[in-house]
């Protein structure tokens, strides 16, 4: 998988690792019970800390996408993801900024619909395996 970290951007690395995990498996580079590459390899092959990738791998583990055991990261079962309530509040909260954002900046629902439908588009090109989650 190409994992593409942008250190000069504003967005936290681990947050960045997440969001390409997040992607590798929507374009199916990883599946139900695929390993990920551990922290210390990941690290050394991105060029970041340890701590990084360790707290990137976590947060995913704590929204479900990830499992953990005495054997590394794993890819969860898609069920396992879509039941969870963690996952569910947090997309949740992610809904509600873009929401403040829509009504702050008074996006009309055409245009708000319009970027909708180009995204998931533009997903469904990496691979959407999981649009019915």
């Amino acid at each position: 998988m190409f994992i593409e970290i942008l250190p000069n951007s504003d967005t936290p690395i681990y947050t960045q690792l997440m969001y390409q995990i997040k992607i590798g498996i929507l374009k199916r580079e990883w599946s139900y019970g695929d390993g990920l590459p551990s922290v210390r390899s990941l690290a050394s092959e991105l060029g970041i800390n340890m701590h990084t990738v360790n707290k990137a791998y976590n947060l995913l583990a704590d929204e479900g996408v990830l499992e953990k055991n005495q054997k590394g990261y794993f890819v969860s079962e898609r069920a396992t993801m879509a039941s969870n309530e963690r996952t569910k509040a947090a997309m949740q909260d992610k809904l509600k900024e873009i929401l403040i954002d829509k009504q702050i900046f008074e996006v009309n629902e055409e245009t708000f619909n319009g970027w909708l439908n180009e995204i998931e588009k533009e997903l469904e090109g990496e691979g959407n395996a999981h649009a019915d989650i």
